[in-house]
């Protein structure tokens, strides 16, 4: 009975394993279809031969494409609010002591969804500027707005948590948070189209240090 239970544990794993394989195939797939095409001319089919298995078993997976591509978004835009929620914690526990540190955090915040996946990430520029969103389903609009809105929400409760304790200066918080995003977002995509990914990143890296020092000496300057 054990040596059977052993050998169904076995198979079971192996299973898992293949499942998260396949899985991991068809959103490396996805990136590079969704990013190539665009949404609208990505098809199922494209994808599913990049991932080298037939157009059903991406359907043993995902719905269908919208599905997919917002399988493929949610974690980088998840990944942003885990950040942030990091920088809220530490500022509530009083961990931060100067506001310079509060917005290299936040530069830092929003850098890391790049590095989590510059793929996803690109797509989702791509997805923010084209006005993507008015494609999908209300479904799925409506999810992906509530992730982006709260992230937003907790990027502005961050600075203007900062400001009450004399961190920083006062100023609109949906600009500030809208600059933060908006520096990092356009820097990335300026470099990349230079190429400087295949240099290290490190002219995007040099160009973001230098944004938030003019950034930082705006915003703490007495």
């Amino acid at each position: 009975m054990d040596k059977q239970k052993s050998v169904n544990n076995i198979i079971k794993a192996r299973k898992e394993r293949e499942k998260e394989y396949r899985i991991n195939s068809i959103i490396q797939s996805a990136k590079k279809v969704f990013f190539k095409k665009g949404y609208l001319k990505a098809t199922m089919e494209e994808i599913a031969q990049g991932a080298e298995i037939t157009k059903p078993t991406i359907y043993q997976y995902f719905k269908n494409k919208e599905d997919l591509f917002f399988s493929l978004m949610t974690p980088v835009i998840d990944d942003i609010g885990i950040q942030l929620g990091k920088i809220q914690k530490k500022l509530d526990e009083g961990e931060y002591k100067s506001g310079e540190a509060v917005l290299r955090a936040m530069f830092r915040a929003f850098y890391h969804s790049y590095e989590f996946s510059p793929e996803t990430f690109r797509i989702i520029q791509i997805f923010q500027q084209t006005n993507l969103a008015l494609e999908l389903s209300s479904e799925f609009r409506k999810e992906i707005n509530h992730k982006g809105r709260s992230n937003f929400e907790l990027g502005r409760k961050i600075l203007s948590d900062a400001m009450e304790r004399g961190l920083i200066n006062r100023a609109n918080t949906y600009t500030l948070a809208d600059l933060i995003w908006g520096l990092t977002v356009g820097v990335i995509q300026l470099e990349d189209i230079k190429g400087d990914e295949q240099l290290g990143h490190r002219f995007k890296r040099s160009a973001l240090n230098l944004a938030q020092e003019f950034f930082i000496k705006a915003m703490t300057a007495k």
